[in-house]
């Protein structure tokens, strides 16, 4: 069984690591960020109150495997967002940092195996141990129960595919048949002080309305959940 939910909000702000003082963002919730808004939802402690750069939900989130799908446009917001002036405070106290923002996301999230139950539980009660938010404290985000589906496999190709797909060279893409995709380097697992451990090569639709085409899915884990067919990123 897979649990699929959806999150929405104003807005989302899920920063490129590479990014400084003017922050981007990602179009979606990178993996690692997955993980942790699953674990905010069930109330997994992340320790951070004994050491700023914890991250000891990854431990419990092990034999966990999710997958992500647009479900709205991908809009930009940007927005200047006033800081303190750590660096000169005499000469200014305040200094102002542009963000990108994502501009009212909707995302669809599957879950399966790992925190699965605990998971099902919290969405079936509509609620949550830790507030969720999408990517930063001030973006906060709204929690849709979709229902829990059977996985059944998906072997023949070529295949369309209605979420992001993990890639790899061992799949051929149909472009013209899907209209257009972009490529994105996300991360996708962490240790539990926050180092990043492995990044995952991704392509999504150029829209919602668009789908993707694989003539040969290679190595995809693809399988249908209700009525959309779903790529999964390996079990964290």
């Amino acid at each position: 069984m897979a649990v699929v939910f959806e999150v929405s909000g104003r807005m989302a702000m899920f920063r490129k690591p590479y990014t400084t003082t003017s922050s981007i963002s990602f179009a979606f919730p990178p993996p690692s960020a997955i993980a942790g808004l699953i674990c905010a939802i069930v109330g997994i402690d992340h320790g951070s109150d004994k050491a700023a750069f914890t991250a000891s939900f990854w431990s419990d989130i092990k034999g966990t495997r999710a997958a992500l799908a647009l479900r709205g446009p991908i809009s930009w917001l940007r927005q200047a967002i006033n800081f303190t002036n750590v660096k000169a405070p005499k000469n200014s106290p305040h200094i102002q940092v542009k963000h990108q923002f994502v501009s009212r996301p909707c995302y669809r999230i599957y879950v399966s195996g790992g925190l699965e139950d605990r998971l099902r539980s919290f969405l079936e009660r509509g609620c949550f141990k830790y507030t969720p938010f999408l990517g930063v404290a001030y973006a906060l985000a709204d929690i849709k129960y979709i229902g829990s589906y059977q996985e059944l496999a998906v072997k023949d190709d070529p295949v369309q595919i209605d979420t992001v797909v993990p890639w790899d060279r061992s799949m051929e893409l149909d472009v013209l048949g899907t209209g257009g995709v972009y490529k994105e380097l996300v991360p996708f697992r962490m240790d539990e002080k926050r180092q990043l451990l492995e990044s995952s090569t991704v392509l999504y639709p150029m829209s919602p309305e668009h789908r993707i085409n694989l003539k040969k899915r290679g190595s995809a884990d693809v399988s249908r959940c209700g009525d959309d067919v779903v790529a999964w990123f390996p079990a964290w």
